[in-house]
């Protein structure tokens, strides 16, 4: 993966954030709906990518090939369930889903999806990516292909790592690298480049009160 680095920008946004973000609900940690532009994930326009707000959601859009972009709010958390509504839009191949315990741009976790069925947990440390959950992206059943719209969840409680799709459980690795960091959103393409994801109803919530 190829990273871009929107973190001076998420910083500059954060005490933005701290007012905006709503958590009415017991147990919520942090929610956006993103009809705020200010709401402090930024917006960036590159040669590579873009990244912004439009009409209510967050999108990330991809255009060189083998490319991996993300972006998150600039918040702090430990053990956290991590949850949102994600579409492709337009472009084929590549992936997209969740970061925790982002530390900078070269240690993170990262919950990927394909639109055509696969999955794959990743950690990235020291800018080498590696795949905890088995020898490159599996297939899963459960991985609906060529959905309208993916409800991903992401637990990260401890050393326990673990990705839902729809509500259903598709992957669960331990691994003690990262406790803390910030969320996020990530979305990579693949060697044909172009893609584009929309992201809506971004939640991070205490993991007792998320778990099924």
């Amino acid at each position: 993966m190829t990273p871009s680095n929107p973190r001076p920008l998420l910083l500059v946004l954060a005490l933005i954030l701290l007012t905006a973000c709503r958590g009415t609900s017991s147990g919520v940690l942090f929610y956006d709906r993103f009809g705020n532009p200010d709401s402090g994930w930024g917006s960036e326009s590159r040669e590579s990518y873009d990244r912004g707000y439009q009409e209510g959601e967050y999108f990330i859009e991809v255009y060189d090939p083998d490319w991996f972009v993300w972006a998150g709010p600039g918040k702090r958390f430990g053990d956290v369930v991590v949850a949102v509504d994600a579409r492709r839009v337009s472009g084929t191949g590549g992936h997209f889903g969740l970061i925790c315990r982002y530390r900078t741009p070269a240690n993170f976790y990262y919950f990927a999806i394909t639109d055509d069925g696969y999955y794959a947990i990743i950690r990235v440390r020291d800018s080498h990516p590696k795949i905890l959950s088995g020898a490159g992206f599996l297939p899963s059943p459960d991985i609906p292909t060529g959905a309208a719209v993916y409800h991903l969840r992401a637990v990260c409680q401890g050393e326990r790592l673990q990705l839902f799709v729809n509500d259903r459980p598709i992957a669960s690795v331990t691994d003690p690298t990262f406790r803390q960091g910030d969320v996020g959103l990530g979305v990579g393409s693949g060697p044909e480049g172009s893609v584009r994801v929309h992201f809506d109803n971004f939640r991070v919530t205490a993991p007792e009160e998320e778990e099924p």
